[in-house]
């Protein structure tokens, strides 16, 4: 009976923050289910003092006990979670209506922290509140040990750990808003072979600083570094010969190496943790703003999403101002050069002053 009120409680909660988020706070379906979240809560604390909810990886825990219930609203609610750098939630006896509301707008991301105090304590992830400002490259090597796991785990399992990704991209959050320089968060590659995994990390960083230069920020800013994370993921389906080839591909290499968009967007679109932006991302990242790059469609009027097209200008930085076998890293003016060169035909133009301008205000440029 207690599981089932947990589940109902946890229904409610996201369908009022989704709510929220959707059309915004002052909607009324957001009160009507906090309203009912409400009432469960008071089921639930009728003959217990507190409600414990901790988030341990893909699992809930309700006070000590993991909960069995495995629906999509525990997964919603997880993820939210995760997205505004929380790991526990305590629900005092005495909760009052307008707590639940505020708790769920603040689970939507649409207005500031979630707030605590009160019937309602939150606890917040160590990697995003407590770590001291001297601990910027440790966040960053931690969130790039996390992709190299998820990826190298990936590679044998065809399997996708999300949790990790989210917990990496919370990181990386958390180490933009500690120093200003994006250049400092982006790793060298200091092999061949690790190309990918320090690039796709470098690629979510420069993507999420484009993100949080244009205003985005919860949810919507959580799936852009998801995004930057996972545009690559259809690599793992190349042979590694081709992938980890370091002189010029063959035609028929090269070939094989333009499929890989398709297969990371057939892959994620199977996830169900992984959110569908991820997928289209994966699929257009080598598209261009004016309809040409690969792979073709045969939709004319076809456009590159708004999150593909910065994770294409974050793919093509990192990529100029990377030491490869066959060039030298070239300078950030250099880049930003034909980044400007590029506004229009390669990149949406809009997207170029912004993420300069960006650029200059951190003090890159």
């Amino acid at each position: 009976m207690a599981e089932k009120l947990v589940s109902d409680l946890l229904a409610y909660l996201v369908a009022a923050a989704s709510n929220a988020g959707l059309y915004g706070p002052e909607h009324p379906a957001v009160k009507a289910y906090s309203l009912r979240a409400h009432a469960v809560l008071a089921e639930l604390l009728k003959d217990s003092q507190e409600l414990s909810l901790t988030a341990v990886g893909p699992s809930l825990l309700v006070g000590d006990t993991p909960l069995r219930e495995h629906g999509a609203h525990v997964v919603s609610f997880l993820k939210k979670l995760r997205q505004r750098g929380l790991e526990r939630v305590v629900f005092r006896q005495g909760v009052q209506p307008q707590e639940v509301e505020a708790f769920a707008v603040g689970l939507s991301g649409t207005k500031g922290a979630v707030p605590t105090g009160g019937h309602i304590a939150v606890g917040a992830l160590q990697v995003r509140t407590r770590a001291p400002e001297g601990q910027v490259q440790g966040l960053l090597k931690q969130g790039q040990a996390m992709v190299a796991q998820v990826y190298h785990g990936l590679s044998r399992l065809k399997r996708l750990d999300a949790a990790g990704l989210e917990d990496a991209v919370l990181g990386f959050i958390s180490a933009l808003q500690r120093e200003a320089n994006v250049l400092r968060l982006l790793s060298p590659v200091k092999s061949h072979s690790e190309y990918t995994y320090v690039h796709i990390t470098n690629v979510a960083v420069l993507s999420l600083f484009q993100a949080q230069a244009l205003g985005l920020q919860g949810e919507a800013l959580h799936e852009v570094g998801l995004a930057g994370l996972l545009h690559d993921v259809g690599k793992l389906f190349i042979p590694r010969e081709v992938i980890e080839k370091e002189g010029k591909l063959q035609e028929a290499e090269w070939a094989a190496m333009q499929l890989h968009p398709l297969y990371g967007a057939l892959f994620l679109s199977q996830q169900p943790d992984v959110p569908r932006v991820a997928a289209i991302v994966a699929f257009e990242h080598h598209m261009r703003y004016d309809g040409q790059g690969y792979p073709r469609t045969k939709l004319r009027s076809h456009r590159q999403h708004l999150v593909s097209q910065m994770v294409a200008l974050a793919d093509f930085f990192d990529a100029l101002r990377s030491v490869r076998s066959y060039r030298g890293a070239l300078d950030v003016p250099t880049i930003a050069g034909f980044i400007q060169e590029g506004a229009g035909s390669m990149f949406n133009p809009l997207l170029v002053k912004s993420f300069l301008q960006a650029l200059k205000k951190a003090g890159v440029l």
